[in-house]
């Protein structure tokens, strides 16, 4: 393992110093050598469906099933703490749901270290719990729904950002061990 990630980081900075894109905020943005100086040429990408082009773009988009499992287990976790002063389920939500926070955070924690299996685990287990949701608590579902679908959003990302990392870092690998030849 720690080969491939020697080989990774030598990639990654063959791309750097060629002039590979890199990403600021939502602006795509790509660094072009011209004349001795470095010009940039930017397209405004989506927040929503990033273009994913190389591992830095890769890396962003699975950051965002990284933040949707954070924010995801840190909602639980204020809500569950709130249910048990309470006394009472708020949004379907009990105190058993501690346990879904900790998935989450483990989730999150799997997608950060670009785990593809953690990242579809994440998206399958917020709509399950989603749809168990709306099926208890129909009033919820109105608001609750807008926010849902942005969360399907950030791990769609996920999983597109933790699968093109692969594919791309395999991509890259294999080009350097042929230059290396």
């Amino acid at each position: 393992m720690r080969w491939f990630r020697v080989r990774l980081r030598v990639a990654v900075q063959q791309l750097i110093r060629a002039g590979s894109v890199s990403r600021v905020g939502l602006v795509h943005t790509t660094y072009v050598k011209e004349g001795g100086k470095m010009a940039t040429e930017g397209t405004r990408d989506s927040w929503y469906w990033p273009k994913i082009t190389n591992i830095a773009d890769a890396a962003q988009a699975s950051d965002q099933g990284f933040w949707a499992a954070v924010l995801v287990a840190g909602i639980t976790t204020v809500i569950a703490t709130i249910t048990v002063f309470a006394g009472r389920e708020i949004a379907a939500i009990n105190p058993y749901a501690y346990i879904d926070a900790a998935l989450f955070a483990l989730i999150a924690w799997r997608i950060r270290r670009r785990s593809r299996a953690f990242a579809v685990v994440g998206l399958v287990l917020f709509l399950f719990e989603k749809i168990h949701q709306f099926s208890v608590e129909p009033q919820v579902a109105s608001v609750g729904a807008i926010m849902a679908i942005f969360f399907v959003l950030l791990f769609i990302n996920g999983i597109r950002g933790t699968f093109a990392f692969h594919r791309l870092a395999q991509k890259s690998v294999g080009s350097t061990l042929q230059q290396d030849v």
